[in-house]
């Protein structure tokens, strides 16, 4: 009778163990399920940030910054998510080069898929606090993941996703001095001079004393002061700088050169007069001298072939009709002799008011010096009005700013070597004219 009782109370046991299993594999293979979707979803994420990172890079390679257009130039928009051709082993745009990128990681099979959206001058839908980009991309990498134990609770198949968006925006930073040596200082401001800048200041020289003032000379304010080295200041700068960086890429390296050697001269010999002055797009081989006189430059560009651009004194005068671009450049012609290289040298009372362009390749560039041009010292100038709207593109020149230039104009740039201020030099700005906003982008992964 007891053994009896004995072998109903081990059946009871057993039954209630077996019963007690049954949910406990059941949760055993859910965290198993779940864990496995996590891996996968890490992998999703991996590939929609490789796609949009790609995007963005090829976008910023080919297309640039400025005007951008839907369905123009290789710029691709899609305001809903659009599925990615399958099979890219050409991409014909920045969109395929991130779909590629995605599939390369394995994403591009019945259960695998991949999405973008891309828009122009807009906000990206999810980062709507960001701000207008002037073009971002979003890449979703979708897989369905059949699931293993938990198929016995009803639950076939799961879906995990990864979700990245890149943007291209306007660089907060609008004064580059670009020469990472330590010998040298590469922003200095000095006797009385002083720097007021709307935008942020970035110099790559790893000395001490990078950004320096001297005398009387001070930096007055500037939203944020990026350094590879240290700065050397009469007074604290504010906010604090932030030093200790990687040196910054030449911003515009991208830029593709307006023409290239051997020139066809549409003007040989130096062009100048002391008369007013009439001055239209062309080639100028020897350069351009303002004398004695006012010269009105009409839009477009300027291509400075030797001899760069100069004036003579306080009765020199500058003025332009619509935007002009200079390139400043040396080398051979077709019709003329080798020109070598001069460089630019406005006086700093004589006076001035430039226009960049505001559509077409060069919106945004005023002066643009060729990138193999030697070592040289380029004047700004032009007394208490002086206008200088646009980038001063010079990688190779200390750039000098004289007399209170570009305090009076809705924007200003400044890419060079190294830079000195000499007078009160502002930097504003405002880029509303520019349909891309700063001519100067920069990317950056918004998620």
């Amino acid at each position: 009778m007891e053994s009896s009782r004995c072998g109903r109370r081990r059946g009871q046991v057993l039954l209630m163990v077996t019963l007690a299993l049954i949910p406990l594999f059941g949760i055993l293979g859910l965290v198993t399920d779940v864990g496995y979707m996590q891996f996968v979803k890490m992998s999703a994420q991996t590939a929609a940030e490789a796609a949009s990172q790609a995007a963005i890079i090829s976008y910023h390679e080919t297309v640039g910054a400025t005007n951008v257009v839907c369905g123009t130039g290789g710029v691709v928009c899609s305001g809903d998510p659009s599925n990615c051709p399958s099979n890219i082993t050409n991409p014909a745009n920045a969109i395929e080069h991130g779909c590629m990128y995605a599939q390369n990681h394995g994403f591009n099979s019945a259960n695998k898929w991949v999405t973008y959206q891309a828009g122009v001058g807009s906000v990206p839908p999810t980062a709507p606090g960001m701000g207008t980009a002037s073009y971002w991309v979003t890449f979703r990498v979708i897989q369905r993941v059949p699931q293993m134990f938990s198929a016995v609770l009803g639950n076939p198949s799961g879906i995990v996703a990864g979700r990245s968006t890149t943007a291209v925006i306007g660089a907060s930073d609008c004064i580059y001095a670009l020469n990472p040596s330590h010998s040298v200082i590469g922003l200095s401001v000095g006797g009385t001079a002083s720097l007021v800048s709307s935008c942020g200041v970035y110099v790559n020289s790893s000395n001490d004393c990078a950004t320096s003032t001297n005398g009387s000379g001070s930096i007055l304010s500037a939203p944020e002061y990026d350094s590879v080295g240290g700065t050397c200041t009469q007074n604290p700068l504010t906010p604090t700088p932030t030093t200790g960086l990687a040196p910054a890429s030449d911003p515009l390296a991208a830029l593709p050169v307006p023409a290239s050697a051997p020139y066809t001269c549409d003007h040989i010999g130096t062009f100048s007069s002391n008369n007013d002055t009439e001055v239209y797009p062309g080639v100028y081989c020897g350069g351009i001298h303002v004398g004695n006189a006012t010269f009105n430059f009409h839009g477009g560009t300027y291509i400075l072939v030797g001899g760069g651009l100069s004036t003579q004194s306080n009765n020199s005068h500058i003025t332009s009709t619509g935007g002009v671009t200079f390139y400043n450049t040396f080398g051979a012609t077709t019709n003329s002799s080798n020109y070598s290289y001069s460089p630019i040298q406005i006086g700093a009372t004589s006076t001035v008011s430039l226009i960049a362009p505001t559509s077409g390749t060069y919106a945004g560039i005023l002066f643009f010096e060729d990138r193999n041009s030697p070592p040289a010292n380029d004047d700004y100038g032009g007394g208490s009005t002086a206008v200088y709207q646009g980038i001063i593109y010079a990688k190779n020149a200390q750039v000098t700013m004289y007399g209170n230039s570009s305090v009076n104009t809705a924007y200003t740039m400044l890419v060079a070597d190294t830079i000195r201020m000499v007078g009160t030099s502002g930097f504003n700005n405002n880029y509303s004219s520019l349909l891309s906003g700063s001519p100067i982008q920069t990317t950056i992964m918004v998620e």
